[in-house]
């Protein structure tokens, strides 16, 4: 919390130092000096550098979106002639808001629920293969360090290959491979037909697998969250969604893919 109330200082300092900069030549209706500029400038700049990171860290990413925007529009502003009413109204609501993430920080923070051990679990019941095996641990533990870098969509497209892997490789264990082609949710061609496995998805892989009673129903619906973060791994569909995947979503994905994996690998006779 301290970490955080001295970012939160300096940050209002900061910007009470703009606004008496840009006070002392009230009579420009424009902010055109390079020096007022840069001031501006290395303000918003030492907040995303500096700052951000304390406040982050205690409150989560949801509590700054406002404080984002609003310091991005004064560096939007610092590249051209913005004026300079503009600038104040712009500073004495991003003033206020540093005001209230002061006063949050102060508030109780809600304890956080314990996650699931992080530790792989035991693939040989689903996948006898050795090299697989490997494989399966070295995709779990990169899951872990893209995490721990705060990749998070690196991490989210990660899960989905793992679980794709994990529930095509239980597929494969049945002998008799009728009851999964003739399920109401397996994917059919324009004919009727069912489509072979390499053309299933996330999505299809997870409706059989409910279907199949080898996963509970919270899996199937939480599962279905993943499948579509995954697909922002296409930098025009986030685009157009206007989605941002912070770490703590790529944290709730992740307890729902290590949810899945433990209840397949049981689901094994």
């Amino acid at each position: 919390m301290q970490a955080a109330l001295s970012a939160l200082d300096s940050a209002l300092a900061e910007l009470d130092r703009l606004r008496r900069a840009l006070k002392k030549n009230s009579s420009q209706i424009q902010v055109r000096s390079v020096e007022e500029r840069d001031l501006a400038k290395s303000t918003v700049l030492t907040w995303f550098k500096n700052h951000r990171v304390s406040v982050v860290a205690h409150l989560g990413d949801s509590y700054l979106t406002d404080t984002d925007a609003a310091y991005k529009a004064i560096l939007e502003a610092s590249a051209r002639h913005g004026t300079r009413a503009k600038y104040l109204d712009g500073l004495a609501a991003l003033r206020a808001n540093l005001v209230s993430l002061r006063t949050e920080c102060l508030s109780p923070r809600p304890t956080k629920a314990a996650g699931t051990p992080d530790q792989p679990p035991d693939f040989s019941p689903l996948i006898a293969d050795a090299a697989m095996q490997q494989i399966l641990l070295a995709r779990w533990d990169e899951c872990l360090r893209c995490l721990g870098a705060g990749a998070s969509l690196a991490a989210t497209v990660m899960m989905g290959g793992l679980l794709e892997a994990l529930l095509l490789a239980r597929i494969n264990r049945e002998s008799n491979k009728a009851p999964i082609f003739t399920a109401k949710s397996a994917p059919q061609d324009k004919q009727g037909v069912a489509k072979s496995l390499g053309e299933w998805t996330l999505q299809n892989y997870i409706a059989v697998l409910y279907e199949l009673k080898w996963i509970s129903v919270s899996a199937k619906d939480v599962g279905s969250v993943l499948r579509d973060y995954r697909n922002y791994v296409h930098p025009f569909k986030q685009l157009s969604h206007g989605i941002h995947l912070t770490p703590d979503d790529a944290k709730l994905l992740w307890e729902i893919s290590k949810t899945i994996t433990r209840q397949v690998i049981a689901s094994v006779p």
